[in-house]
């Protein structure tokens, strides 16, 4: 990069994005959050409105499968304790990119 080139600073969302990079780093953190943890929410949400008490059984195991990878392994505190909005924009834009993939690959065989 030369002298007359900047930069552009990170977004909020590139801001808690590394945030969350930081916060697990641990292979297996990281495993238990999106091997076990993420597909335990998203179960909770699909029976949610058909078991209510089932639903929020499985979510509150999804966050004690994911802590347990920040306590055990990762030795710091979950980013929801730091940062009690990170997890959730985090989780949105996931779900965002995931619908847009979808969308891409619906469309692109329409195309054809």
């Amino acid at each position: 990069m030369t002298q007359t080139q900047t930069a552009a600073a990170p977004t909020r969302l590139e801001r808690m994005a590394a945030t969350y990079r930081e916060d697990h780093q641990n292979p297996i953190n990281h495993f238990l959050h999106v091997g076990v943890g993420w597909p335990i929410a998203a179960i909770a949400v699909i029976v949610a409105p058909f078991r209510p008490m089932l639903g929020l059984e499985l979510f509150i195991l999804s966050y004690v499968v994911m802590w347990t990878g920040h306590f055990v392994f990762e030795r710091n505190l979950p980013t929801v304790f730091k940062h009690p909005t990170t997890p959730f924009v985090m989780a949105w834009t996931v779900i965002c990119q995931i619908a847009a993939f979808f969308g891409r690959l619906i469309h692109g065989r329409r195309s054809s």
